[in-house]
């Protein structure tokens, strides 16, 4: 359901967009000076309109790429702190647990006629 749903929506949106950069094909110099119009102090050379249109849609893509990245920030140093606990806590564990052995080891081989003990583990 929701690739059709996908397809009904964005093709058509898609083949308007490649109909409107195909049919603005003449070259358009953009103007940075609103005060002189005629003569610009700050414009770009002329190209494609649809040059333009796709280098601006590339660009807001690229910013907002950028601003989900850079508002994640928090969140991933968030994630690599646990990361490092969870090392930290695995290490210690596993030394608990070699510490345990040996002890378990050491106290059955001096006193055989003692039961083994029930151990509380936790997860």
């Amino acid at each position: 359901m929701s690739k059709w749903l996908f397809r009904i929506i964005w093709i058509p949106i898609l083949i308007v967009a490649v109909l409107f950069l195909v049919a603005n094909r003449t070259l358009v110099p953009i103007s940075l000076d609103p005060f002189r119009p005629d003569n610009p102090a700050l414009s770009t050379p002329a190209l494609p309109l649809w040059f333009w249109l796709m280098g601006m849609l590339f660009l807001g893509v690229a910013l907002g790429a950028a601003g989900q990245w850079l508002s994640g920030r928090e969140t991933r140093a968030q994630a690599r702190d646990n990361r490092r606990e969870l090392r930290a806590a695995k290490k210690e564990l596993a030394a608990f647990a070699a510490r345990e052995q040996t002890n378990r080891s050491d106290s059955a081989a001096s006193d055989p006629a003692d039961p083994p003990k029930l151990e509380a583990t936790s997860i």
